[in-house]
């Protein structure tokens, strides 16, 4: 069997726009990746809600993705690979960082990957990793109940900004990179949250994506 992580933020987690609530767990994509895969696949949910890549939120400490990322592999290992989906909470306002900022965030997370599952493994061979940039932030932005939290047009902007950087990081480090924002865009409700067409669509793709990783182990 094979163990893949999914780390990541709301839309990960699954983040329904349409109530606030959670989309089931056949609706998300990290459902919809496990159906697709079956029984010789095992998909490890870590989705977290406003989830940053190494920013401390003033307003809650655990939403830093670095401070978990070492007990979270610990936790699940042995792993096959590790999709790292992260980077939209950081072009929220209150951070105000660019996108290379952002990149270089992203791409500790996975250098930690590498690390921590080399670290681990009897050969001293790492776990797979597949960079994934975050979605574009919708027009809608503008009147969205979070636009003024991620700066409204800024935050537009700047996410149209992160995939180049996201690639350019993920070939420093030898592993896989995926743009998000080619595959789907987010709800019109927020701007920022997949819809359940987002969640199959990414969830598809996500798929093709890991037969083609793992198909030589």
């Amino acid at each position: 069997m094979k163990h893949i992580l999914c780390y990541g933020d709301s839309n990960t987690h699954g983040f329904n726009p349409e109530n606030r609530g959670r989309y089931d767990y056949n609706e998300r994509w990290t459902g919809i990746l496990q159906n697709l895969l079956g029984e010789e696949y095992r998909i490890i949910e870590e989705g977290l809600n406003s989830r940053t890549t190494v920013l401390d939120d003033p307003y809650d400490i655990l939403k830093n993705g670095k401070t978990y990322l070492t007990p979270c592999i610990k936790s699940h290992y042995p792993l096959d690979l590790v999709i790292i989906m992260l980077g939209s909470n950081d072009m929220k306002e209150r951070y105000h960082v660019p996108a290379c900022d952002i990149a270089k965030g992203a791409g500790i997370l996975a250098k930690m990957v590498l690390d921590i599952t080399a670290e681990k493994s009897s050969t001293n061979t790492s776990a797979k990793v597949l960079l994934v940039s975050p979605l574009y932030i919708g027009k809608t932005i503008t009147n969205s109940n979070c636009g003024e939290e991620f700066g409204y047009m800024r935050s537009y902007e700047l996410s149209r900004q992160l995939a180049p950087k996201y690639e350019e990081v993920a070939k420093s480090l030898g592993i896989e990179f995926m743009d998000s924002a080619l595959i789907t865009e987010p709800s019109e409700i927020d701007a920022l949250h997949l819809s359940a067409q987002g969640h199959k669509a990414l969830g598809e793709a996500f798929a093709k994506r890991c037969i083609e990783m793992l198909a030589d182990e």
